[in-house]
């Protein structure tokens, strides 16, 4: 045989050996990638047996604390038959070991022997003893069964170590080959660092850029692209926190990772986009227009809304957008500049005060220095009582008497400056601290009840606000109720007022808190009706004292027809109900004399009195007390604030 075909045939068989060598490399990689996916399937098969064990014995708490929960129940049937059948909504699997699966069929019979015992103990509460002996019984091999499925995950896992140190092994050995036949292909590690280091810069939940990488490849883009219009979009979620609360974190995240697969379909090049907190986006985009401009940004919360709205929770939230135009900023900023005043635009949108989209000007800097005065100063403010409490009559139009209040709330200065609550509230609002200040007039208008009723005087009914933040602190109506208690307030005196937002947040939490206040002695108004999207059939259904109407609906009402019958029909209607009704902003007699000729209740506005700190108003009851008629609508005007 020549030389040369025995190097022909050298090669073949060399050719041969590496191809053998890498099939069974690609054999060992793609057994040590399955034993990857397969550890991660432990891993959450292992966290869901044991949720079955806690969840199990916090369902035979609330059984013993009379709280059943059939939802919890259900939610552990679930888990048990995917457990059983290695298939169900949990994607859990069902390992091939022998000691598990023995302590999984023994768990699912006790899992039934405990449920029965749950239903004998509702029917009979003599039984604790048998449900708590089961249980416990339960716990135990429930903890078996984690115990075994531990076990098993642990002997996969040290077979997965087993195949990786071959894996790692023979990837050497293949390196050196590699780099010793071609020195060439190391340049391939360049691309490969470029891919790590673009995931390093990306949020793991949604997979968007970081800030920090953000602000680099966006400056880049500002830099090289001096020919295109660029601006820059602070985005986020209006009371986003709430979703969380209440339907939990993770339809929180499947929100955020939907939003940012919406914001990455919208990308053109020369675009970009990050997360930068919690649901905080930015967005760097370029424009021909500011139309075009705002009409994408608009599409895109568009589509995440009808998300929100096509799922099961059905609850969606509005999108917050600040922009920032480099075109009209004077200085000579750099992204991190830019991304501040996009943000300051965002938070005069939060205030409620603008559309859902604000383009930034200088006036919102401004602003903004203003309610960062105010916030600075709101714990010193409330420590040293510089909130007043105003109480604003309302009158009873069959009678034309004062029959209640409503407390409203001034910030007087040391100074004796008076600081409007359109200018404080909000800013107490957007900081989640405003809570604080309900429970602080709320106690004010208490002592004040107190105090009148310690001095023999008629204390009359006041209204009391409270923020729709105050609906998902689980203690507001014992805190309340304790408040009053303090100061021995007889029932029937306060009211508890709350606008109609609150109706759209969340139906049963707010129906359930309007009847604990019932129970604990407090009647319920909603304020300011009509501003927003209220329905009749709403008020209908929740049950409610009084619906005060806003004062929106009053203005043109002695001249439309339409407006007369508007309200004359929310009063009809809701009067079938046992609903009192308020008018609110009233400023004319002739509006008086309709609404007494439509039987509205009350009226309250600048038309009888205006709000008046507490010494005039009990002054003023204190005038009307003594007196043995109606004081006449003439003198009513000339004397009092009106």
């Amino acid at each position: 045989m020549s030389e040369s075909h025995r190097e022909i045939n050298m090669k073949k068989k060399w050719q041969y050996a590496l191809l053998g060598f890498f099939l069974g490399m690609a054999l060992l990689v793609c057994s040590v990638f399955h034993s990857v996916y397969s550890t991660q399937s432990y891993g959450r098969l292992i966290n869901y047996v044991g949720i079955v064990r806690g969840a199990t014995q916090r369902l035979v708490k609330l059984e013993l604390n009379n709280e059943p929960s059939d939802e919890l129940i259900t939610y552990l049937d679930d888990i048990q038959e995917n457990l059983r059948d290695g298939e169900g909504k949990y994607d859990l699997i069902l390992p091939d070991d022998e000691e598990y699966q023995e302590c999984l069929g023994q768990l699912e019979e006790r899992w039934e022997e405990l449920k029965e015992d749950i239903y004998t103990y509702r029917e009979d509460h003599s039984e604790k003893d048998e449900l708590l002996k089961d249980s416990e019984s339960y716990f135990a091999l429930a903890n078996d069964t984690v115990f075994a499925a531990e076990a098993f995950s642990s002997d996969q896992i040290r077979n997965l170590l087993g195949m990786t140190i071959v894996l790692i092994a023979c990837i050497i050995v293949v390196w050196l080959f590699l780099f010793w036949s071609n020195i060439r292909k190391i340049l391939n590690l360049e691309s490969a660092n470029k891919t790590l280091e673009d995931k390093a810069g990306r949020d793991i939940l949604t997979n968007a850029y970081t800030v920090v990488k953000f602000k680099e490849v966006a400056q880049k883009l500002l830099d090289k692209n001096h020919d295109k219009k660029y601006a820059v979009f602070y985005v986020d979620f209006a009371d986003f926190k709430y979703i969380n609360d209440l339907f939990g974190y993770a339809w929180g995240d499947r929100i955020l990772k939907e939003y940012a697969n919406i914001i990455q379909k919208d990308m053109r090049s020369d675009e970009v986009f990050c997360r930068v907190n919690a649901d905080n986006f930015v967005i760097l985009r370029y424009y021909d227009s500011k139309k075009e401009l705002l009409e994408r940004q608009k599409e895109v919360d568009t589509r995440v809304t009808e998300y929100m709205r096509q799922s099961t929770e059905k609850h969606a939230l509005s999108v917050c957008c600040g922009l920032c135009c480099v075109e009209d900023v004077i200085e000579d900023l750099k992204i991190e500049g830019l991304m501040d005043r996009a943000n300051f635009a965002r938070k005069t949108v939060k205030t409620g005060k603008f559309d859902k989209y604000r383009f930034y000007n200088e006036s919102i800097r401004r602003k903004l220095y203003q309610e960062k005065s105010i916030e600075s100063s709101m714990d010193t403010a409330l420590e040293q009582k510089e909130f007043k409490v105003y109480y604003q009559p309302k009158v009873k139009l069959s009678s034309n008497r004062v029959v209640c209040s409503e407390a409203l709330v001034r910030w007087q200065k040391p100074d004796g400056t008076i600081i409007s609550p359109a200018d404080f509230i909000p800013v107490f609002e957007k900081n989640y601290t405003i809570p604080l200040l309900d429970r602080y007039v709320f106690e004010e208008v208490c002592r004040w009840l107190r105090h009148l009723l310690d001095t023999g005087r008629e204390a009359l009914p006041v209204s009391v606000n409270v923020s729709r933040l105050q609906f998902y602190n689980s203690d507001f109506v014992k805190a309340y109720a304790e408040i009053r208690d303090k100061y021995r307030i007889p029932e029937g005196l306060l009211e508890i007022e709350f606008t109609e937002t609150i109706l759209f947040d969340n139906w049963d939490v707010l129906s359930g808190i309007v009847e604990d206040l019932h129970k604990a002695g407090f009647s319920c108004s909603i304020d300011d009706f009509g501003k927003g999207y209220s329905s009749l059939s709403t008020i209908q259904n929740l049950n409610i004292d009084v619906l005060k109407i806003d004062a929106m609906f009053f203005p043109n009402i002695t001249t439309k027809e339409k407006d007369r019958l508007l309200v004359e029909g929310i009063i009809k209607l809701v009067r079938q109900f046992g609903v009192v009704t308020v008018a609110e902003g009233i400023e004319t007699m002739e509006q008086v004399e309709f609404l007494r000729s439509v039987n509205c209740d009350m009226i309250q506005g600048y038309v009888f009195y205006r709000p008046m700190p507490e010494a005039e108003y009990e002054e003023l009851l204190y005038t009307l007390e003594n007196r043995k008629e109606d004081i006449p609508v003439q003198e009513r005007l000339e004397t009092c604030l009106c």
